[in-house]
């Protein structure tokens, strides 16, 4: 694997430039709110070595390899991944702010011979069997409207003996963790509005289905319309339509109240704000798609404290015992 010093010293240089003050025009200001550690050194070291852990934990050295982000937003590891010699990086994804700004970057830094970016969902995806090297799924795969197809295609996707690497803070192993994100999932729901962790709700999804039914049946009248938003949970836009097509036809309300067991969906776009996950069950789940799968449990260790980074060594050792406190997990699977 290529020197972490060095590699550290581009990705600094780059991103110097990336967060200058005067750049909030051409990139998307989220960044710095999503990223905001990418303004100082340390921080931009800290990232580099936040994918340069994942890479040691699976073994796998990225030089020359062919690699895909599922879900790459800003495109930050995609862009470390290829300072440390990947040949070729590819990333999609369904935000079009943060997929501008990575594609401006690519364009801004000369970084097209290696890296690619796409506008695109899960399911509006497709390459070739057996293209990748690695698959990463970095802080995405609880936002993933189907999870089944992803890993479905992620085995298509890799070649034989290529590394998935799943990374992502919804331990549901975690009751303190679970407890709070089942929480988003009400606020998302219901409200009140507001801001709750690093989410702000401006619309609730209840209200979000109201609109839906009043513009289409704009004869009914306010309560009913409210009846059928509360009875519509986990439905998208479509099917949202035909429960009240049914309803005005026979009278009867659905039944698809929220009960907090199951992350809500955006009624319009199908997103789910946050899943949570069992990382055992996860790495079980992938062997039924033809990979060796193991969970780690993960504790931090990438700003580069020595004590913090032996403690998540020992901790990570210790899994599944630790996952209970797991501020966070790993899944790393090998495509057999």
């Amino acid at each position: 694997m290529r020197d972490f010093n060095a590699v550290s010293q581009q990705v600094d240089a780059l991103y110097q430039q990336v967060m200058r003050e005067e750049n909030k025009g051409r990139y998307s200001e989220e960044l710095w709110h999503y990223y905001p550690k990418l303004t100082h050194t340390h921080g931009r070291a800290q990232e580099t070595r936040y994918v340069y852990d994942l890479c040691r934990l699976a073994q796998f050295n990225p030089e020359g390899k062919r690699v895909l982000d599922a879900g790459c937003g800003f495109g930050l590891q995609l862009i470390v991944l290829h300072f440390m010699g990947a040949r070729e990086g590819v990333g999609f994804d369904l935000s079009n702010n943060r997929l501008n700004t990575f594609q401006r970057i690519i364009e801004d830094f000369q970084l097209g011979n290696s890296l690619r970016a796409y506008l695109k969902k899960l399911e509006e995806v497709d390459f070739e069997p057996a293209s990748f090297d690695m698959i990463l799924s970095n802080e995405a795969i609880s936002h993933y409207l189907d999870v089944e197809m992803f890993f479905e295609r992620a085995a298509c996707w890799l070649r034989r003996g290529g590394v998935l690497i799943i990374a992502d803070g919804n331990n549901g192993a975690n009751p303190k963790l679970a407890q709070h994100t089942r929480e988003v999932w009400r606020r998302f729901e219901q409200g009140p509005k507001g801001t709750i962790g690093v989410h702000n709700i401006k619309q609730t999804y209840q209200e979000l289905r109201a609109e839906i039914i009043r513009q289409a049946y704009p004869q009914l009248d306010a309560r009913t319309v409210q009846q059928l938003a509360e009875r519509t949970s986990l439905m998208m836009r479509e099917t949202i339509l035909q429960a009240v097509a049914h309803y005005v036809e026979t009278g009867e309300m659905p039944d698809g109240r929220f009960d907090g067991s199951q992350c809500p969906v955006h009624p319009y776009s199908g997103e789910v704000i946050e899943r949570l996950f069992h990382p055992m069950e996860l790495a079980h789940d992938l062997s039924r798609y033809g990979f060796r799968a193991r969970a780690y449990s993960y504790f931090g260790g990438a700003g580069g404290n020595p004590v913090i980074r032996m403690a998540n060594r020992v901790l990570q050792w210790l899994t599944p015992l630790s996952l209970r406190w797991a501020p966070s997990f790993r899944v790393v699977a090998y495509k057999e």
